[in-house]
């Protein structure tokens, strides 16, 4: 077995015995899960008691927030490899470590002169220009773990050495202990996993807090009255008051299922789905969802991105799922309007090792890009491209973004969390990505006055001429300059005295070439900076 907490052993093929019993574990074990074979029962209710719902938990929290935001989560099992995701095109260090396996800049979607984005992620290049597209470069920890169990544990509880009370990020502060009570059970789940399961991800340290739903079929046999008993529908005699009393407490064990069969019911998909597991659960996320179920957080996973070997067919046949999926269900909420509420973010245990193998694939690595989608996102990247120069011991890369940063914005800045919260579940303080738009993030709308505001350019990444969204605070004069990577001032987009309120400028690409810019706002003595990307 691996070493939970060693973080070095069964990483690659070359460790031999060790590698394998953790690979067959984690097979195992995956394959359980996927099937809906490694829990009691294919629907699984976590929340059955008041304490795991108390106001001090997460889901306590969240569910007294004002908002009707949504998280989905898309769990990318196995380890994603992110140089091949997110591909340095112009990189000779990237095709000297991958002889065969890396992919030529004719393969891939150019996103900027220097990096292009693995052509099987096609659908997803209208989300991208549309500036409803976000790519974090080299997410990942300090001291990451090459364990799969292990690294998964990090990533479900944002602890790097979870012990065995520690509950997941999502599923609430860790730490205090609040009164029961008996009331406070909502009517609709907290969270909700289809095809996937996690449940330390959902854990408040005592109890699982989401529904799970093995599959879409459970889906459509709770939607066609599956799992809930009539509780008139009895004799009218003793033993017909007893069967009555009975299907009463089998329905309130399974307190959710009517409020899944409303919503599953109501909604309706408007997308042409393509044809893979993925796309059928991102489509009944989107069903619940248009149909009104009020759950915060949702998951789904796609396997299968352990490519040892023979990753170049392995891995574009999952990219092509992945790319088809998300365009799909993005395309849904664009039809009903939802898109605007539902932040849907991805993310991996690690990525993979930046030299290939013997063997056609890459082994376990550290820091990966991950993906965030949605109206209220900022299209374009963040963090730092993966620096190949300077690897670690182990010749992975070093992560530029720490992965808790972007919890912070999908908790904090989209799903409106506050800070005393926050601190608690993260372990620490750490700066949100600014993935999230300042124009639609809860914690902007319902906050304290924090000053100016500067939105990246709408679309974003663009080719010609966008808009640029800045906000004073009070009058006062402001600027908003153009600065190229190199840190020169390109252009002035806006210099004069602006009243208090939201204002527009205006971007002209006009000749500038192809790359990652920065447009800084000054006003009110303060500073902020967004990215703009130009595409030709």
């Amino acid at each position: 077995m691996c070493d939970h907490h060693g973080h070095r052993r069964a990483a690659a093929l070359e460790d031999g015995h060790a590698h394998d019993q953790d690979h067959h574990a984690w097979t195992r074990r995956d394959f359980l899960l996927r099937t809906g074979l490694g829990t009691a029962a294919a629907v699984t209710i976590g929340a059955t008691k008041a304490y795991a719902l108390d106001g001090g938990s997460l889901f306590g929290r969240l569910s007294s927030l004002d908002t009707d935001r949504v998280l989905v989560l898309i769990q990318l099992s196995g380890g994603n490899d992110g140089l091949n995701t997110i591909v340095p095109v112009r990189n000779d260090l990237y095709y000297n470590a991958r002889p065969t396996l890396a992919l030529r800049a004719s393969d891939t979607i150019s996103l900027t002169e220097d990096v292009g984005m693995h052509s099987r992620l096609a659908p997803l290049e209208s989300v991208w220009q549309s500036g409803d597209m976000a790519i974090v470069h080299g997410v990942g920890y300090d001291d990451s773990s090459l364990s799969h169990f292990a690294a998964t544990d990090t990533w479900s509880t944002s602890r790097a050495s979870p012990d065995r009370d520690t509950g997941g990020w999502v599923g609430g502060a860790l730490r205090t202990s609040f009164p029961t009570y008996e009331d406070a059970l909502p009517e609709h789940p907290p969270a909700v996993q289809i095809g996937a399961y996690n449940p330390l991800l959902f854990q408040d340290g005592e109890s699982d807090l989401s529904m799970r739903l093995a599959n879409t079929s459970l889906l459509e046999q709770i939607v066609a009255g599956g799992g809930l008993y009539d509780e008139d529908d009895v004799p009218a005699t003793p033993s017909g008051a007893e069967l009555g009393f009975v299907r009463a407490l089998s329905n309130a064990s399974n307190l959710y299922l009517g409020a899944v069969q409303e919503a599953g019911g109501q909604g309706e998909n408007a997308a042409d789905y393509p044809d893979s597991r993925l796309a059928e659960h991102l489509a009944a996320v989107a069903r619940l969802i248009k149909g009104g179920l009020d759950s915060r957080v949702y998951l789904v996973s796609l396997g299968g991105f352990d490519t040892h070997a023979n990753q170049l067919d392995r891995h574009e046949a999952l990219m092509d799922t992945l790319g088809g999926a998300v365009a799909a269900f993005q395309s849904d909420l664009d039809a009903s309007g939802d898109a605007e509420r539902v932040l849907t973010m991805t993310f991996s245990e690690f990525g993979r090792r930046v030299q290939e193998n013997g063997s056609s694939g890459t082994d376990h690595g550290t820091a990966a890009p991950l993906f965030a989608f949605g109206k209220g996102v900022e299209g374009g990247f963040f963090g730092d491209v993966p620096d190949l120069a300077t690897l670690d011991g182990t010749g992975n890369i070093s992560h530029s973004t720490d992965f808790r940063s972007v919890y912070a914005a999908a908790l904090g800045s989209w799903l409106g969390l506050e800070d005393e919260p926050l601190r608690s579940i993260l372990g620490g303080t750490y700066d949100p990505v600014g993935f999230v738009s300042p124009r639609r993030g809860v914690a902007s709308e319902s906050g304290p006055d924090r000053g100016p505001t500067l939105s990246p350019p709408s679309p974003n990444p663009l080719r010609h001429t966008a808009t640029v969204a800045f906000s004073l605070a009070e009058p006062g004069p402001a600027r908003i300059d153009l600065f190229d990577i190199r840190g020169r001032r390109i252009a002035r987009l806006a210099d004069g005295t602006f009243s208090a309120g939201s204002h527009l400028a205006v971007l002209e690409a006009g000749r500038l070439p192809s790359g990652s810019y920065v447009l800084r706002l000054e006003a009110g003595g303060q500073q902020r900076s967004v990215q703009a990307v130009i595409v030709r």
